[in-house]
């Protein structure tokens, strides 16, 4: 087996810039040679190294070490998996004589962004794109107000195409740091192109004085991942991953652990649209080539740390060659990777797979639009938080030009989903994903948002025929406590109302009850109790038919009302 020296790859670190190893770099570490072909399962890095004898040496640290250690082993041709109902296809039209790679896709499978070495990167890599029309895919255009004279690249985008992290190298808090950036108002930009607004650095929270790179945000976007050679990893690039918080802020990144990193790099992480499965690079397992690709599952359950060994995907997947970046566009049906395999036009080329390498499990696929009560699309945030425990999972905007929004949920969830724009009450919705669904499910939702002297209904839930407020109601109750203390001169009403089910005198009683149940909840969280009335309506004023259960259901609800009693 070839030896490595730590010290080697230390040296090289710095010219390495988004993590793709250069070609020579590579042709200098590696040897290789062309296998055959069997059909062959799935074999674990454990069962791997039952047949390998990797020697680690590695002493007093890996910066600046003189020792070496052994890299495992090319992978057996008696252990190689094979997959005869997967095929590659170079995308052409996306490549060229330099390196392409990372690619990414919107929801709707009509815009692809990904990084470039080409002519007309403006630094060593930028990152492009190109949208799909009648005639085929267009050809690949600048991404101007994302990319500047520095590297940058490996694009993430949520569902909707309107949010994006990516790697910005040379201006940020270490050698590469990760970005975000939002699409605006367009104006007077052309229809051609995303208006992106200026590009955030996301803090040091997440970013390192180290080298991070590569992220990829989940298509619910609750948890990222990416590569960094920050200390408290296991050597070389390891694979990190980040969570939401409670208030939708990013926690302090966790080392994805032992079945993933190792003393070698790991790079180009991607979360399967599930959630379930972690794919990404790496040159420290028993290899078919340099870099190959592995997975490994996941569980959401508990936190998303990785729950088994990983694997080696195989062939096609992995070449003799070096083999990076696999991603699944968000609903699942359009997956590539880069390779500078033999065939290709130059450098990295990016190839699209016929299918998933796993099976990707059924999303619920939320399609929405946010408007005035006059129907003009209005331009807001939208925020997914799961009502079991109150933490917001996701966090994006609207088009602003329809108010429209696309968002990817889990199964068996119960969800809430939030829009809030500038002068005007917040709208939530409710969404309840089954826990088994034969095929992803579309949901269509519409947010009417009320100016700030209008009404809201609120997202609450009370338990059945009772006014205790259940977990579920805090999302929506402390978006009014926060909107209480920030317009602390305000008076609102909380208003009870219920169907017609029952007596007319036990449903005005319950709608009271239920109202000052808010306010109690409101008052313990320190708004102060003259800024609020109650007042129970019972079933006097319903928004639609009693005559059915969906109509009864509408009319049993609570509203915030601004500025008084109603009529």
């Amino acid at each position: 087996m070839l030896r490595v020296t730590i010290s080697f790859l230390r040296n090289n670190a710095r010219s390495l810039r988004l993590g793709i190893l250069p070609k020579q770099l590579l042709n200098s570490l590696y040897s290789r040679k062309e296998r055959g072909i069997a059909d062959r399962k799935y074999f674990s890095v454990g069962q791997l190294f039952l047949f390998f004898a990797i020697s680690l040496s590695v002493a007093g640290g890996c910066a600046g070490s003189s020792e070496t250690v052994e890299r495992p082993s090319t992978l057996p041709e008696s252990m190689t998996p094979l997959r005869n109902d997967l095929t590659l296809n170079n995308l052409s039209f996306l490549n060229s004589s330099r390196d392409d790679f990372g690619s990414t896709m919107s929801l709707d499978t009509t815009l692809i962004f990904f990084t470039s070495a080409n002519s007309r990167a403006l630094g060593a890599h930028s990152i492009f794109w190109s949208r799909r029309t009648n005639a085929g895919w267009s050809t690949p255009e600048l991404a101007v107000e994302i990319n500047n004279s520095q590297s940058n690249g490996v694009p993430s985008i949520l569902p909707g195409g309107q949010t994006m992290f990516f790697t910005g190298c040379d201006y940020g808090f270490g050698d590469c740091d990760l970005y975000r950036v939002e699409s605006g108002v367009r104006g007077s930009v052309d229809q051609k192109t995303i208006p992106w607004t200026i590009p955030r650095n996301l803090g040091l929270r997440i970013n390192s004085s180290y080298w991070d790179s590569q992220p990829c945000i989940s298509a619910d976007g609750s948890l990222m991942v990416f590569a960094s050679d920050r200390p408290g990893g296991f050597g070389g690039r390891d694979i990190w991953i980040t969570l939401r918080d409670q208030d939708g802020s990013w926690r302090p990144p966790i080392n994805a652990g032992r079945y993933v990193n190792t003393v070698f790099d790991e790079m180009t992480p991607w979360i399967a649209p599930d959630n379930r499965t972690l794919y990404f690079a790496s040159n420290g397992f028993p290899s078919i080539g340099g870099f190959d690709l592995y997975f490994v599952p996941i569980d959401p359950e508990v936190g998303y740390a990785p729950t088994a060994l990983a694997r080696n995907l195989g062939k096609p997947i992995n070449s003799p060659s070096d083999d990076i970046a696999l991603s699944i566009s968000s609903d699942g049906s359009h997956t590539f990777l880069s390779s500078n395999r033999s065939g290709g036009k130059g450098g990295y080329d990016i190839y699209q797979l016929n299918l998933p390498p796993l099976t990707v499990d059924p999303v619920a696929i939320v399609r929405g639009q946010v408007k005035d009560q006059e129907g003009r699309p209005i331009f807001a945030r939208v925020d997914v938080s799961d009502l079991r425990t109150g933490n917001i999972i996701s966090r994006t905007q609207t088009v602003p030009e329809t108010g429209e929004y696309a968002v990817v949920l889990r199964r068996d969830g119960n969800y809430g989903i939030t829009a809030e724009g500038t002068g005007y009450l917040f709208n939530s919705r409710q969404i309840v994903v089954p826990a088994k669904l034969p095929e992803n499910r579309e949901y269509q939702l519409v947010h009417t948002l009320g100016g700030m002297d209008g009404w809201v209904r609120l997202l609450i839930f009370f338990a059945s025929g009772g006014s205790a407020l259940e977990r579920e109601s805090t999302v929506d109750l402390d978006r009014v406590v926060l909107f209480l203390q920030l317009n602390p001169d305000i008076q609102i009403e909380i208003g009870g109302h219920t169907d017609n089910t029952g007596t007319a005198e036990n449903n005005l009683q319950l709608s009271q009850e239920r109202a000052d149940a808010v306010k109690a909840y409101l008052v313990g969280n320190r708004i102060p109790a003259k800024q609020i009335t109650t007042k129970g309506y019972g079933q006097t004023k319903p928004i639609a038919t009693n005559d059915t259960e969906k109509g009864r259901e509408m009319n049993r609800r609570v509203e915030l009302r601004v500025g008084g009693i109603q009529k």
